[in-house]
């Protein structure tokens, strides 16, 4: 009975749970589907019927229904906020960039100098020399000269016979890549032909990394070579350069329309060009050891050949052969007793070496190394040409003279960008008629012609050009006018003077405190010893656009600005700004105008003759 009872529970609790969805989805108007798979039976044969069996119903179990809820509302503060849209790079714009100029220093010739073996040393025998007087020289001894050379008793020795001593040691350079004869010759102060000759080669020579050279007699060592070039920097010019992107991001925005370059004033700082320093060496020739003049002994009471022969370190023999002398006779007073040469250091002339600056690198008077070579102060020298030095010189090394060059300025670039838009606000999208303001109405019948009245003067002389006087104008426009500021041998002319040289005016010989008088009425435009190598100078500006100049004076007499007459005193003769003897420089110069640049005039075609 209670199996009965439970069987019966059990399958009104599975017909209400089918008939539940079948009455929701009816209030909904959809049809149910399970979430679970369902497997179809197959179909029977046609014909066949299929009977249930009998409490098959009841074993079936009832589906679970499924409850269905709706979604509750989101605010819109839960909606998760929107990607960010980054914004692109800007273009790159154009800007204004100038390249300032920058120094580039090289170094070359960095090569070491080292101790080598040196050549054997050679005497050339000449007259009144002796193998002992030879080999003190050489510091050897007279029995290694003679095992060096073969050389026999009793010792005598041939003019021009060619005596070996002992090697020495002496200094060489070791070559560097990119190394060159000239360059090493230029560290060392010597000349490239004397550095080859020294080694046994050709100036133009190819040497090698690690070669030895030896470095003649003389030679200063300067160090490496430093170059410096100032490479000029560029003016402001146009490029591309990307401006950097803000911080935060926005969206996205169509690109600018681009901007015109429109012109903008730019500083003179960017604009500015470098100036180039120039260096050039002069007087570059080596000092070499050369014969110098014999010794000479004047006889004097109590004198004899053997102390004389004592006194050369020479054997009696010797200084008797050498002079023609008689041992057994006694000497005259007064008698000239030549003894052995000695050695002098000379000076090796390049192209374009004058005598004034060798003067100068040795440190001497021209006057005092003239007097050595027994040549004239102006004279000519040719290369090659040894010039023997003076007593008490002192080699300063070849002369350096800087030159300071400035460029042309380029013009700048004065373009800037700026914005357009304004400039496009203002564009008609349209033509716009003329229209035309205020405009006088037409007249229908001809107007007679009316004169046309001048603008007033603005009261400023309009100048017109002129061809350059010539030479001839500008030396007649002189004549009558000065007078010769004294009266003197002249010692050097107007005009060119070897090789790269000139004198601008007239050299007289004077003196020394000879009055020097003004040549003509005028102002002193200057007076003072600033001028390199003129000494106490003093310039007259005359009218017309003439100017003197008076150079080399002991003192001056007059003051700038100062108004001076034909004829009065500027100052005295003297021989100041290096010059060998008292004298005056006198220069003449002429400008049409004073934008001009005065060009000298020889005075000996203005002053009187």
């Amino acid at each position: 009975m209670r199996q009965l009872w439970t069987q019966a529970a059990v399958i009104a609790l599975t017909a209400g749970t089918l008939g539940a969805p079948a009455h929701a989805s009816g209030q909904s108007g959809q049809r149910f589907t399970p979430n679970f798979p369902i497997t179809q039976p197959a179909a029977p044969p046609p014909g066949e019927t299929i009977q249930a069996q009998p409490g098959e119903a009841e074993s079936l179990p009832r589906p679970t229904p499924i409850p269905v809820q709706s979604a509750p509302p989101i605010a819109q503060a839960e909606l998760p906020p929107p990607a960010p849209v980054s914004t692109p790079a800007p273009a790159p714009q154009p800007v204004l960039r100038a390249t300032p100029p920058r120094t580039v220093v090289t170094t070359t010739v960095t090569g070491p100098v080292v101790e080598v073996a040196g050549k054997p040393q050679v005497r050339v025998v000449e007259s009144g020399d002796a193998l002992d007087a030879i080999a003190r020289g050489m510091g050897s001894t007279r029995a290694e000269l003679v095992k060096l050379n073969d050389l026999e008793p009793p010792y005598r020795l041939k003019l021009g016979q060619k005596i070996k001593g002992p090697a020495t040691t002496a200094k060489a350079y070791v070559v560097q890549t990119g190394d060159t004869m000239f360059a090493i010759a230029k560290r060392f102060n010597v000349t490239a032909a004397a550095l080859a000759e020294e080694n046994d080669l050709k100036s133009g020579a190819a040497i090698k990394k690690g070669q030895k050279l030896l470095l003649p007699d003389g030679y200063k060592d300067k160090g490496p070579i430093k170059t410096t070039q100032v490479i000029p920097g560029t003016p402001a010019t146009m490029v591309a350069e990307a401006e950097p992107a803000p911080a935060t991001t926005r969206p996205a925005t169509p690109a600018a329309t681009p901007s015109r370059p429109v012109r903008q004033p730019v500083s003179e700082e960017t604009s500015e060009p470098a100036t180039t320093s120039t260096t050039t060496l002069s007087v570059t020739g080596s000092v070499v050891t050369v014969a110098g003049p014999r010794q000479v002994h004047t006889v004097k009471s109590g004198d004899t050949l053997t102390a004389i022969a004592r006194k050369f370190d020479m054997s009696v023999s010797e200084l008797a052969e050498a002079n023609k002398l008689d041992t057994e006779k006694p000497l005259k007073l007064g008698a000239k007793i030549k003894g052995p040469a000695t050695t002098q250091k000379a000076y090796s002339v390049q192209t374009g070496d004058t005598l004034g600056e060798i003067a100068k690198r040795f440190n001497v008077s021209v006057k005092a190394l003239a007097a050595e070579n027994n040549l004239r102060a102006t004279a000519s020298l040719k290369k090659g040409q040894k010039i023997a030095l003076p007593d008490g010189f002192r080699d300063k090394g070849p002369i350096r003279t800087t030159t300071t060059t400035r460029p042309a300025t380029p013009p700048a670039n004065t373009y800037a960008r700026v914005d357009s838009s304004a400039a496009a606000a203002s564009t008609p999208s349209s033509p716009v008629p003329y229209t035309p303001s205020g405009a006088a109405p037409r007249p229908s019948a001809p107007v007679a012609a009316q004169p046309i009245t001048p603008p007033p003067s603005s009261g400023r002389t309009i100048i017109e050009t002129a061809a350059a006087p010539t030479e001839a104008e500008i030396i007649a426009s002189g004549k009558g006018k000065f007078a010769w500021p004294l009266r003197g041998d002249i010692i050097s002319s107007f005009g060119v003077k070897g090789t790269g040289q000139r004198n601008d005016g007239l050299n007289i010989r004077a003196p020394q405190g000879t009055p020097v008088l003004s040549s003509a009425d005028g102002e002193i435009a200057y007076a003072g010893n600033q001028v390199p190598t003129f000494g106490n100078l003093v310039l007259v500006k005359h009218a017309d656009g003439w100017v003197t100049a008076y150079a080399h004076l002991s003192s001056t007499n007059v003051k700038m600005r100062q108004q001076v007459k034909q004829g009065e005193q500027l100052g005295t003769v003297g021989a100041t700004g290096g010059v060998n003897e008292p004298q005056l420089h006198f220069e003449m110069r002429y400008a049409p105008t004073v934008k001009d640049k005065a060009k000298p005039v020889d005075p000996a075609l203005v002053l009187p003759r």
